[in-house]
């Protein structure tokens, strides 16, 4: 199991939800989203630490060193900080 810090909110477990999005959502973490499926970057989040792997093709590309919470899974402990 996997813990994900978001900078500012505290910290939450992924326990293999659908994406790092829909984890946060479900542990009451205020997440900035639209779409929930790539297409519009409103998730898009700062990378601090940790490795997170795709899980579906974004249509949005985020910035270097950013990530999009609907778009991956984390595969270890992840620390992320909203944009």
């Amino acid at each position: 199991m996997a813990t994900i810090t978001v900078i500012g909110q505290g910290t939450a477990e992924f326990n293999g939800e659908f994406s790092l999005l829909e984890a946060l959502d479900e542990q009451g973490f205020d997440m900035p989203y639209s779409c929930r499926g790539g297409n519009c970057g409103a998730c898009e989040v700062k990378l601090i630490s940790g490795e997170v792997e795709l899980i579906q093709d974004p249509i949005y590309e985020p910035e270097q060193g950013h990530i999009l919470t609907c778009s991956v899974i984390p595969v270890g402990d992840v620390e992320i900080e909203l944009l």
